[in-house]
């Protein structure tokens, strides 16, 4: 009887540890690293500190006494290294890595093995990963030149290398590079050269196997327009051949810049300048002339899916054709994109939100965004009071006032699968604390870092990073 007791005692012990009950739902804690006399969190260190997404985490800690750093990722501890200048870890859905180095020794950390080992004067930076797929470039310090390694094959070398690039399942890739001035080439995985171009502007993989870039001709003569001006032009080329020719300046308007190239999934846009007049070039066709600069541009990935707001009276389109309403400030599309959410500004300082230019779902204090949930058509909407921001949610429940400091920003809200569930963090505007919102409850633990949606299996969570006296845990909220 007494063992039972004991074993029962045990049993709870462990529950209240590992997993708590918070409003009907579990909360897990996994305990990452207790950091040691003279290491703490490097979130202040070179933009360092801590990540996840549905891979997992990656946590830096920083030891000030020797100068170092290390990675913790996945319960595994890799340092210490000592690189002044560095980037980022990098990590998808399924893989990661890392570039340091321990002194004159770089090191270059895939999934946990070293795939490169480089002494001084060769020197790595840049790692990239897509899919199964990773590069990064090899600079060599005492030629001046540059390699880009592509799953342990080396390319190169190069005297400029402008850019490198995955595709988004890593089984393309293609190398922007220049050996001459005024001559710049890109090579491509199957072994073909486009080029030479005197300027690469912009280059983008599309879906499923195309790529659109825009460049400045190596050879185009100077376009003379109709007052005798002259302007240099520019190309849209893509898989498929040249798209079009368009000038490079738009001479009403210094704010232009041809650099605007927007690529998703399958679709492409940039606004571009013929005869001096603006249109926009969305997957090889032009819509215009506008007389402003389209601007709002929400790509979906499918391809022909996109919507933009253009003109003096803020026109809406879809597709590229006339949409339905005007005096658009700002506009979210569902992931479906079954549904578009708009906010209008009426000249009373009070906001109209109207669902498909139809259903009108209120008005709110000035909205700061509109935001659908990932996988449903609910959504919800940031606005700021006389006292402060509030929540509004398409289920009419309205969450607040937030005492928020936004003077860098204002902070994204984070859905789960619908609006039910969802969290924010924000810095308070009086005593410049770090809050962090869940469901509505404001969490105990003092967290560090950002909060994110991650899976295990069929299930979902909200986790986030704590500091609980020297021991960092991962706290993971499932979403029921």
């Amino acid at each position: 009887m007494a063992q039972k007791f004991l074993f029962t005692i045990f049993m709870c012990l462990l529950a209240s540890l590992v997993f708590s009950n918070s409003y009907g739902q579990f909360l897990k804690k996994e305990k990452v690293y207790t950091l040691e006399k003279n290491e703490y969190v490097a979130h202040e260190e070179n933009s360092l500190g801590l990540y996840q997404n549905e891979l997992g985490y990656v946590v830096v800690t920083a030891d000030i006494k020797d100068f170092s750093r290390s990675y913790h990722i996945k319960g595994k501890k890799y340092g210490p290294f000592n690189r002044r200048e560095l980037s980022k870890p990098v990590f998808n859905y399924a893989n990661w890595g890392f570039i340091d180095s321990k002194d004159e020794t770089s090191y270059v950390i895939y999934k946990g093995k070293e795939l490169g080992i480089h002494e001084t004067p060769y020197y790595p930076v840049g790692l990239k990963i897509k899919g199964d797929s990773w590069a990064y470039v090899l600079i060599n310090q005492a030629e001046g030149t540059t390699e880009v390694v592509i799953n342990g094959k080396k390319h190169g070398p190069y005297t400029t290398l402008l850019n490198y690039h995955l595709n988004d399942n890593g089984k393309r890739w293609a190398i922007t590079y220049s050996n001459k001035p005024n001559e710049h080439y890109i090579l491509f995985d199957d072994g073909r050269t486009v080029g030479p171009y005197k300027e690469v502007i912009d280059f983008q993989f599309l879906e499923p196997n195309r790529w659109i870039l825009t460049a400045e001709p190596k050879d185009s003569p100077t376009k003379i327009l109709s007052n005798g001006k002259k302007v240099k032009q520019i190309i849209v080329e893509t898989s498929n051949g040249l798209v079009g020719t368009y000038e490079k300046r738009l001479l009403t308007n210094s704010n232009y810049d041809c650099d605007n190239l927007i690529a998703r999934g399958a679709n492409y846009g940039l606004n571009v300048i013929k005869d001096q007049k603006i249109f926009y070039l969305a997957n090889d066709e032009l819509y215009g002339p506008h007389e402003e600069l389209v601007q709002q541009v929400d790509m979906g990935k499918r391809y022909n899916r996109f919507n933009f707001v253009v003109g003096k009276d803020r026109r809406f389109y879809i597709k590229g054709e006339k949409g339905f309403s005007n005096n658009v400030e700002m506009f979210a599309v569902s992931d479906s994109r079954k549904n578009v959410a708009i906010v209008k500004r009426g000249r009373s300082g009070a906001d109209s939100l109207v669902l498909n230019d139809k259903y009108f779902k209120g008005t709110f204090d000035k909205v700061a965004y509109v935001k659908f949930a990932a996988k449903s058509e609910e959504w919800c909407v940031l606005s700021k009071g006389k006292d402060g921001y509030y929540l509004h949610f398409s289920n009419r429940e309205k969450q607040g006032p937030y005492n928020i400091d936004d003077s860098r920003g204002v902070p994204q809200i984070l859905l789960g699968k619908d609006s039910k569930h969802w969290a924010m963090t924000y810095q308070d505007a009086q005593s410049k604390q770090l809050k962090l919102l869940v469901d509505g409850q404001e969490r105990k633990e003092k967290f560090i870092g950002s909060v994110a949606i991650t899976s295990e299996g069929d299930k979902e969570y909200f986790s986030w990073f704590s500091l609980e006296g020297k021991t960092i845990f991962l706290n993971k909220l499932m979403l029921q």
